[in-house]
């Protein structure tokens, strides 16, 4: 009876054995270890602590010291192998470094591991047996004793492959006899023999036909002095297939040393270069016959090194590009027309793609005058690499503009909105353009092919045609007039006008066919008739309008003037035209009303100018010109159109309200002159009495006084202005001071607001320096009223060569866009909300402008409505 073991005894045994043992859970990835004997512990350098219950590959990563081995991977091929087969699988001879137990080094170890898969009573695998043997010192003795056979045996098989192997003719020739100890395939096929005839044998006894031709006098040279020979494209006669043969060899003969030094034979090294110098000259004969043929056609060719960037052309390449002799890539570049370069560098970038370049582009002589070249040219490649381009160049300049001009042509009929045609000697049509299918009811072209010029004609009408149209261009080469054709799906005959040629063959000069461009006259006599009944609707609305119209050339000539002008003064139409409309005004304002009209037109302005006419009612009338510049479709000027107005009764509408403020205003100055003078009489009596807050209102009916001055003031002005009586006392004056003194003045009075002031030097202005500072006090009086929430006024003077400018920025509510042009007239006031807000008559923007006006100067604005305005005037400066 066998006794049993225990399990502490198989325990004892596991832990005990010499064999290095680690058992391994099969959860793939991870191998879990599950436990290690003692000899694995030792073997590897490690702790049991440090190993159980982790992954194989976690306690003992990818091998730190050889990064390119493949352990990992290995050893879990190994595991799945033993548990896919369910038998023992190993790996022999790997290389696995373990660390030295109190240092950062590692020792390096060879294993040879098997890993033996444990199976349950059902023969699946539970766990796998992980089993290294350290058979490092059998590695490294066993790989010194490999190496140094493999070395030798390695040097020697390769000596002798690659003599074998070698694509050149090698052979060694031994003594004075030339005996051939060695030689390859190679040269026996070369020499037309076995390897068996040729070894150890004299080789001229084997290549007789070689003999005497004097290679045994270079071989015996070679041999005697050691001096090598090298031969180029040598003729050599060769017995071939039982022929004769002249081939053409490289060789080399190299002297053959023993080891101690001496030559006892010579090496030779032969490649046959036959086809070689066959294809060259065929090259060369075929590249001849190229050459001559590309320059008759004057064809230019190039070959360019994709590589370096260099290229190699012909003269007639050069001649192409303008140039007398071939020039370097980059100057040939240089002559590409700017707006082909981007074309060009595209057909460059695909072409190593494509294996084909290919573009047309304009080239610019020195002269300027453009050619079209045509470049062509096949991509080389080497290793898949493009590395050259071989091409052509062609100049296509006359194809390209005779193509443009066929294309124009073409382009030109098909859009053509006349009929164009071409009538065969059959007298059916070859061709209609598109307008002339439409125009005469052709749904396809195959019904033009068919469909004969008869049937395009009413009988009556087909006789002129074939009587009078035809024979014409027979005769004569062409015809033209009209005549009645009919469209061939509404049965309509409508008018044409025809213009008929005859075409010519250019050889024979005989006539081949008949060339027609007819233009359809309905929508010609439809517009003259809505024009004719058009212009007489104009005539009638012009008589009849109240306001008497006019419009002139280009010249300033009138060329129209409607009734009511003529009912006016008593001119006939005739005698208005020209310029014989200036007759009709009064001889004091006619020189201004001319000079007037000649500035504007010859700047192309709005025209406007106010004069009197002696009127046919016998008495003097007021009236206004005004016409607006007209311009053609094309941007040309054509003249003015415009109007006369009579403004008679606005004029003396205008007197009589300038007589009565100019009354009211001398009437009303005493009075408030006397309130004035009593109130401050008041003020003054009240404050010694201490009546505090009567005088305080005392005080402001004193100011309302003094608005009420300066708005009768103003309307004065105005009535002054209006009726030429406003007086000016112009002298020369320092401009800068006087505008200083003027913001210290002002600043005093207005404690909110501040006047920055940006003042230049000294500089004179000749004016009447009253009537400027009321103007500076007008604009900045003003920028404060309507700038309640700003704090800031910026007065800026600037000097300019001819002119002095003053400008008053504000910052408060600004003035709408559509209302800018409207501040400088007379009583404009701010609309809206506003309105009351900021009071007065709004009349000094228009006095400040009259006066600058008056004084030479010119006052403008710029404005945004909720950020504020500017208002500047300028003035000339003393000569």
């Amino acid at each position: 009876m066998i006794p049993r073991i225990n399990e502490s005894a198989y325990k004892d045994i596991f832990f005990k054995s010499p064999a290095s043992i680690l058992i391994l859970d099969t959860d793939s990835p991870a191998f879990t270890i599950l436990d290690a004997n003692d000899a694995y512990l030792q073997s590897t350098n490690s702790k049991r602590e440090e190993l159980i219950g982790k992954s194989v590959f976690g306690a003992f990563p990818a091998n730190p010291t050889d990064e390119i081995s493949k352990n990992i991977e290995r050893t879990i091929f190994s595991f799945e192998q033993a548990i896919q087969t369910k038998r023992i699988h190993t790996m022999h001879n790997y290389r696995y470094d373990i660390p030295i137990r109190g240092s950062d080094a590692f020792e390096e170890r060879y294993w040879t591991t098997s890993n033996t898969p444990v199976l349950d009573e059902q023969g699946e695998v539970l766990y796998l047996i992980h089993s290294p043997m350290n058979v490092t010192e059998l590695n490294k003795a066993t790989q010194r004793e490999q190496a140094s056979l493999l070395a030798l045996q390695s040097q020697r098989q390769q000596l002798y492959l690659t003599f074998m192997q070698a694509p050149v003719g090698i052979a060694i020739f031994k003594g004075p006899d030339f005996v051939v100890e060695l030689i390859n395939p190679t040269l026996c096929e070369l020499y037309g023999k076995t390897v068996n005839e040729m070894m150890g044998r004299p080789v001229f006894d084997v290549l007789t036909h070689a003999r005497g031709l004097g290679f045994e006098e270079l071989l015996d040279n070679v041999r005697l002095t050691g001096v090598p020979f090298k031969g180029v494209g040598l003729p050599a006669p060769l017995m071939r297939n039982g022929k004769l043969e002249t081939v053409y060899l490289n060789f080399v003969y190299e002297p053959f040393r023993e080891n101690d030094g001496s030559i006892s034979g010579v090496i030779a090294v032969a490649t046959e270069i036959t086809e070689l110098i066959h294809s060259k000259k065929q090259t060369e004969e075929a590249e001849e016959r190229a050459r001559l043929a590309v320059d008759a056609v004057g064809l230019g060719t190039f070959d360019l090194d994709l590589k370096t960037g260099e290229m190699v052309t012909s003269p007639v390449f050069a001649s192409i590009f303008g140039f007398k002799n071939t020039v370097p890539r980059n100057e040939y570049v240089n002559r590409f027309h700017p707006d082909d370069l981007t074309l060009r560098k595209a057909a460059h970038t695909e072409a190593p793609a494509s294996g084909h370049l290919f573009y047309e582009a304009r080239v610019v002589w020195p002269d300027k005058s453009i050619h079209w070249v045509r470049v062509e040219g096949k991509v080389y490649y080497s290793d898949k690499e493009a590395v050259r381009i071989l091409g052509t160049l062609l100049d296509i300049t006359e194809q390209k503009f005779a193509r443009e001009e066929q294309q124009k042509l073409v382009t030109l009929v098909d859009n053509s909105v006349d009929l164009m045609s071409i009538l065969n000697m059959d007298g059916i049509n070859s061709y209609i353009n598109d307008a002339g299918r439409k125009m005469l009811g052709f749904e396809t072209e195959e019904q033009v092919l068919k469909t004969p010029i008869s049937q395009l004609h009413a009988p009556e009408d087909f006789g002129l045609v074939q009587n009078e149209v035809l024979p014409s261009v027979l005769k004569y080469g062409r015809w033209a007039g009209t005549m009645q054709v009919k469209h061939l799906q509404t049965g309509e005959i409508f008018p044409v006008f025809n213009n008929c040629i005859r075409i010519d063959d250019p050889v024979t000069g005989k006539q081949i066919a008949t060339g027609a461009v007819m233009r359809d006259l309905r929508p010609e006599l439809a517009a003259k008739k809505a024009l004719a009944e058009s212009e007489q609707l104009l005539k009638d609305i012009t008589a009849a309008a109240p306001t008497a119209l006019w419009m002139s050339d280009e010249k300033g000539y009138l060329t129209y003037v409607n009734k009511t002008w003529i009912d006016w003064t008593g001119i006939s139409f005739e005698n208005n035209l020209g310029e014989g409309w200036l007759q009709a005004i009064l001889e004091e304002d006619r020189e201004k009303a001319k000079n007037k009209f000649l500035d504007d037109i010859r700047e192309k302005l709005q025209y406007e100018v106010e004069f009197r006419i002696l009127h046919a009612d016998g008495k003097l009338h007021n009236c206004i010109a005004s016409g607006g510049p007209q311009f053609r479709m094309g941007g040309q000027f054509s003249g003015y159109i415009g109007a006369f107005v009579d403004i008679t009764e606005q004029k003396h509408l205008q007197q009589q309200k300038d007589d009565f403020i100019g009354i009211a205003s001398h009437e009303l100055k005493t009075p408030v002159t006397s309130i004035k003078a009593y109130t401050q009489v008041l003020e003054k009596i009240m404050t010694q009495q201490g009546n505090v807050k009567e005088a305080a209102m005392m005080k402001r009916m004193d100011i309302q006084i003094n608005r009420l001055t300066s708005l009768i003031g103003d309307l004065l002005d105005v009535t002054k202005i209006n009726s030429g009586k406003l007086q000016f006392n112009d002298q020369d004056f320092e401009f800068v001071d006087f505008v200083r003194n003027l913001l210290e003045d002002i600043q005093v009075t207005s404690v909110k607001h501040k006047l920055t002031g940006k003042l230049p030097a000294s500089c004179y202005v000749y004016g009447d320096k009253e009537r400027i500072g009321q103007v500076i006090i007008n604009l900045i009086t003003n920028a404060i009223k309507y700038s309640p929430q700003a704090d800031q006024i910026i007065i800026e003077v600037n000097a300019q060569e001819e002119e002095i400018t003053l400008c008053v920025q504000d910052f408060g509510i600004g003035i709408p866009k559509e209302n800018v042009g409207k501040v400088f007239e007379q009583f404009y006031r701010v609309s809206g909300d506003m309105q009351h807000t900021f009071p007065g008559l709004g009349l000094g923007l228009y006095i400040s402008s009259e006066i600058i006006k008056r004084e030479g100067g010119r006052i403008w604005v710029t404005s945004e409505e909720g950020k504020g305005s500017t208002f500047c005037f300028a003035l000339p400066k003393r000569k």
